[in-house]
């Protein structure tokens, strides 16, 4: 009997041990269920077009040299003539054009006074041939490239040489002690809407920028002594003469940025398969923002679906606006990093991570419909804070994001559902596109209780996809069965001052 009862209690503990490597083994895959990081862009990169970006940075002279490749195909339906690039580091140029010149942002963009960039084409041709280019705006981001005429499904070749001067400018392009910026910087295709390209003028508040996917592969010579962060999975190699190389590669993005900087520390984490790179000017800022985006992409992957691609990068930048997003990477405020500005910092990487659903993922029209992103993300933020903290923590952030704005008195005729270029003040700006158009979602859950089920089909079905206002609203009403656009008109198209 008591060898009988050995053999029980060594079968049993065998039993226990294979119980609890299990348990491990499915708490590993579970905290790792999208190990293919990166999948979906994959498969989302057929057939689209192809940009190659040789750039060398030489911060001696504040200078970017850009050689860009476009392989195009034309899709749009119609024969087409001319090409138009969006060139918006032009408008960095003079006082008159700059986005960060205005006097809401003039001290904090340009502490040390106006600081000119600009972009200088050396220039373009097609097909291996000179083609005739031509701004068509003041601010020098509009270029016209005439073409031979190109019907429906043909393609060619597009190569534009020029050079960036970077200016001394905390904005999206620009730089800051050894810091360096590049967000809309890099020359990329018009979107082709209604017959026509899109021009739109480079507003100074709000996001003035509408692109479509493309497929990126770039190469980056540096000095050794830099870090870079981007809008896809970097490698960095050694070159000669105390430089380096860094190459990236991107699939199915709304647009590329990176940025910079000798003076960076990095923290890293993975989740769901993906690479989370935090860069401050501290490791511990570092893996605060690897933490907090890291909490924020597990949620939002479980509430709309997985996470796109397989990396997202936080760089300290100098941007008194406070955040900006592109595809896989955020441009985060310095100052945040800071211990005491920790609660700041995690609000507003939550926020721009959502955007890695609601524009990158699902772009939108954001010079016409920047609710569709904005009140989307604050929402997101919402229901991150109630998923994190609990129910009390919720609604006082309602109280201060939501409540407080629909309160708030508005001197201008705005509304959430007004253009960008009607905005004259980013105060405003906040109020009624963040605050006011989160209040319509809210309303939406009150009314269906189904908010969170519909932004995750939204994803899956217009994933990759340009969507407008109309599209938003006919998905929203076949999805919950009820007709929800007096609601809509009432929340993004009333006055209520």
């Amino acid at each position: 009997m008591r060898g009988r009862s050995i053999i029980r209690k060594y079968a049993l503990c065998a039993i226990l041990c294979v119980l609890l490597i299990l348990a491990l083994l499915f708490a590993f895959l579970g905290s790792d269920r999208n190990a293919n990081a990166g999948a979906r862009a994959a498969a989302a990169s057929n057939g689209l077009n192809t940009y190659s970006y040789d750039l060398i940075f030489r911060p001696q002279e504040h200078t970017l040299s850009v050689t860009m490749t476009l392989e195009y195909t034309n899709h749009t339906g119609d024969t087409l003539r001319e090409l138009v690039l969006r060139t918006y580091a032009g408008a960095y140029a003079s006082e008159e054009t700059s986005p960060a010149a205005i006097n809401e942002l003039f001290d904090a963009c340009y502490p040390g006074g106006f600081s000119a960039g600009g972009i200088a084409v050396e220039g373009v041709w097609w097909n291996g041939e000179l083609a005739d280019a031509a701004y068509s705006d003041e601010a020098q981001t509009v270029l016209r490239v005439s073409i031979p005429a190109l019907e429906n499904g043909a393609g060619g070749t597009l190569l534009m040489r020029c050079t960036l001067t970077i200016p001394a400018c905390a904005h999206r392009f620009g730089y800051s002690g050894d810091t360096w910026q590049f967000g809309n910087a890099l020359p990329i295709l018009a979107v082709y809407q209604d017959g026509a390209w899109r021009a739109d003028e480079y507003w100074p508040i709000g996001d003035p920028f509408v692109s479509e996917c493309a497929n990126y592969t770039v190469s980056i010579l540096a000095p050794s002594a830099y870090r870079c962060g981007a809008s896809g999975r970097v490698e960095q190699s050694s070159a000669q003469n105390g430089q380096v190389r860094f190459s990236i590669q991107a699939s199915a993005v709304r647009d590329f940025a990176f940025a910079l900087s000798s003076e960076w520390q990095c923290a890293q984490k993975k989740i769901n398969g993906a690479v989370i790179t935090g860069y401050a000017p501290t490791r511990e800022g570092a893996r605060r923002a690897a933490d907090y985006t890291a909490s924020a992409l597990q949620v939002f992957s479980r509430l709309y679906g997985d996470y796109a691609y397989e990396q997202l990068t936080i760089c300290a930048v100098d941007f008194p606006i406070g955040g900006m997003e592109y595809p896989g990477l955020i441009l985060a405020e310095g100052t945040y990093f800071l211990d005491s500005w920790k609660d700041t910092l995690e609000l507003l990487l939550v926020h721009e991570t959502a955007h890695q659903w609601f524009y990158a993922l699902v772009g939108s029209d954001q010079v016409f419909s920047a609710w569709q992103d904005e009140a989307l993300c604050e929402y997101a933020l919402l229901r991150y804070t109630l998923e994190r903290y609990g129910r009390t923590a919720y609604e006082n952030l309602v109280i201060v994001r939501v409540n407080a704005p629909m309160q708030e008195r508005i001197i201008q005729p705005l509304t959430p559902g007004s253009p960008i270029t009607y905005f004259s003040s980013l105060i405003d700006y906040s109020t009624v596109v963040y605050g006011r158009g989160a209040a319509f979602l809210l309303g939406v859950e009150e009314m269906t209780g189904q908010l969170d089920a519909f932004l995750r089909a939204y994803c899956d079905q217009f994933a990759f996809q340009l969507v407008s206002r109309t599209q938003f609203s006919d998905a929203l009403n076949a999805f919950t069965g009820m007709d929800l656009t007096p609601l809509m008109t009432d929340y993004l198209d009333t006055l209520m001052n």
